[in-house]
């Protein structure tokens, strides 16, 4: 592990990228940035503002983020490009117009190097929000009870534990996370369930609980 003597922060990667300052705004984290960087970021922040208008600014994970019900969107600066964070992109209608760019799961990165395509950054923004809003439909629509047992397992080397919920989530609900109230034999619990891959056993959905007791029903 490589840690930063400024910050004190520990990586993986030595001199890994990263903002070293103590953030508490979006403002506090454009003007700790480059001056030839802060125009991009405020032009970033003003892009997303105007695909989602009644977002909340707020920093999470130390980066600038707007907030609708849940974290809709990220985006922070690195040394040679801007991060931006929609979440998992693998069914996003536009994958045509993010080839091209270094991107992962649910980060797309858009180099200094070359034009901002900024109205990709507002169809993200626009798709986020679509999804959120499409998924608190389905949450209020879906008054199915899901009763079952099931067995508590150990998360192997930490402290923590999960059940499997036999449905696919993405399927039932139409995102791969979503909050739930679950009874673990008359213990209440306010958490979530995430659709996991699981090899050679097709796909499942575990509940995560750090001190899950009894069974869920």
């Amino acid at each position: 592990m490589w840690k930063c003597e400024k910050c004190g922060r520990e990586f993986k990667n030595k001199n890994q990228d990263h903002y070293c300052g103590k953030v508490g705004t979006v403002d506090t984290y454009i003007a700790g940035q480059p001056d030839e960087i802060r125009p991009i970021l405020q032009k970033v922040r003003e892009t997303i503002r105007g695909a989602a208008p009644n977002a909340t600014e707020k920093i999470s994970w130390n980066m600038p983020t707007f907030w609708q019900g849940e974290n809709l969107i990220h985006f922070a600066a690195f040394k040679k490009h801007i991060g931006i964070y929609p979440g998992d992109l693998s069914l996003a209608p536009f994958e045509e117009r993010l080839e091209g760019y270094r991107k992962t799961k649910g980060a797309v990165q858009f180099p200094y190097d070359r034009p901002i395509d900024y109205e990709l950054i507002a169809d993200m923004t626009a798709w986020r929000l679509s999804c959120i809003e499409g998924a608190k439909k389905a949450d209020e629509q879906n008054g199915k009870i899901y009763e079952y047992e099931a067995v508590i397992q150990k998360v192997p080397d930490q402290d923590g534990a999960f059940v499997v919920f036999p449905y696919d989530i993405r399927a039932e609900f139409g995102k791969g996370r979503v909050k739930v109230n679950a009874t673990f034999d008359r213990t209440a619990y306010d958490g979530s369930i995430v659709n996991m891959g699981v090899k050679k056993r097709g796909r499942f959905s575990l509940l995560h609980n750090r001190n899950p007791q009894g069974h869920p029903r």
